[in-house]
Formats: structure tokens, sequence, C-alpha cells
């Protein structure tokens, strides 16, 4: 609601307006990206990634951890990942031996022509990633114009030379009628912005109907017209021909 603003005593017929919230930013191509979460939002922050970077149409989308490391494992789901809008075709899944040999590839596919994004995952402290580690990703990602985004699960940040900083939690949905499950939703939170201003949260809805987040500040959804699915990054379901602990995303 607008309200009115005293001045000099009486009342002035000047309304103060409520302030828009800023707009949400996409992770820019040519780029270097870190994205911070709990271990059990890890599949949050992985859509968020996937749905906010600005990819070239074509080239591959690599994706690398190491394999045994996280306590709450995810698989990429082919169907996920085209309701995100992504070819699963474009994805190549690297999963080297140690973090060392995770970074050297991930600088490797960063300076690749060929390649639209980068997406490195790692969890806990991760030694090896500094402030000189982030510079080259962030060179090689000027040169190949790919967007490479570093997830970052139950760590701590650090000092880096990534343009944008962010962090991501799964969000309570709002109920459809008779109480039934609603669009998933993320809370984001901008950390850091290089020659930008930070510290700017929004909740995130997806849209299933044009495939991408919304600002939710902003988005009023038909609900009467939502078709039943959702996408299944908050819907994680057990994998049960392999560790039951592992998870989809």
């Amino acid at each position: 609601m607008d309200s009115i603003a005293p001045l000099g005593g009486g009342r002035s017929s000047e309304r103060i307006m409520p302030q828009q919230p800023a707009p949400l930013p996409a992770l820019e191509a040519g780029q270097l990206h870190e994205i911070h979460a709990e271990g059990e939002d890890r599949a949050a922050a992985l859509a968020f990634a996937l749905a906010m970077g600005v990819f070239a149409p074509d080239g591959a989308i690599v994706a690398l951890r190491v394999p045994g490391r996280s306590r709450l494992p995810t698989l990429f789901s082919g169907d996920g990942l085209a309701l995100l809008g992504l070819d699963p075709a474009r994805l190549t899944l690297v999963e080297p031996a140690s973090e060392i040999d995770m970074l050297r590839a991930g600088l490797d596919a960063a300076r690749c022509a060929g390649v639209a994004a980068v997406l490195i995952e790692s969890e806990g402290r991760f030694a090896d990633y500094d402030l000189t580690a982030s510079r080259r990703l962030v060179l090689a990602a000027e040169a190949s114009r790919a967007c490479v985004i570093l997830l970052r699960v139950d760590a701590e940040p650090r000092s880096s030379a990534a343009r944008t900083r962010w962090t991501v939690a799964s969000a309570p949905s709002v109920p459809l009628e008779a109480d039934a499950p609603g669009w998933p939703a993320i809370d984001a939170e901008l950390l850091r912005c290089r020659g930008g201003p930070a510290g700017t949260r929004w909740r995130l809805i997806w849209d299933m109907d044009h495939g991408c987040f919304r600002d939710a500040a902003r988005f009023q959804p038909q609900w009467e017209t939502m078709p039943g699915a959702v996408v299944p990054f908050l819907g994680l379901r057990a994998d049960a021909a392999d560790d039951p602990r592992r998870r989809v995303a």
C-alpha cells in the first residue's frame, strides 16, 4: 500500500511508492561465477546455475565433479535438463580422480572455443582453488566466451576473481488450491558483484509454462492453468538401483 509522507508539519500529496526489487542479473558468458549452497540445497543450486547461465545456443556443456566426494551426490536427469531448455546431448560429464585434476580439466575445457559452459562442482574447502586459479579461469572464460560456474557446497567464501558470488537455497512453494504442491521456489542472494552492487536477495519461482525462473515479486503465475508437472530439482528421488543416498536433479 502506498504511504503519505508528512512535510513541514502538514500532509503532502506526494506519494512514496514502494521500492521495486532490482532486476535479477544473469550469469554472463565470458565470466567466472561462484554459487554457494548447503549440501541439501545442491540440486537447487545446480538448477539455478543451469537456468541462469548465459550459454551459447550450441557447444558443449562440461560438468566436472570428483566421484565419491559428495555427502549427497546428485545425478543429471535428461528430462530435467530438457525442462531447463538444454539439450541433454550437449552435456559432457567428467569425473577426475582428484580436485586438482578437476581444476586442471576445468581450465582446459574453459579454454576450448567449442565449449559453451563449464560447471565445476566441489564440496568442502577445495584448497587447490585459490586467487591464482580463479584468475586463470577468468582469463580462459574471457578468451573463449564460455560461462564458467563454480558450484561450492558446504564451503566458506574466499577471495577470488569471480565476477559474481551467490548463495542459493531451496524455498517453500506457494500452495495451490486444495493445498496442492506449488511451483518450485528458491532463494538467491548476490553476495558479490565485481563492478556492481551486491547484497540483494530474490525469491525465485519456476515458471513451468516458459521454462525459466521468475522473480516472485514481479511474477503472478496463472495457477488455474498451471500444468501438473514440476521441475525435478526439488522433488528429489532416491536412485533405488544405486547408493540410496544418491539424488537425481
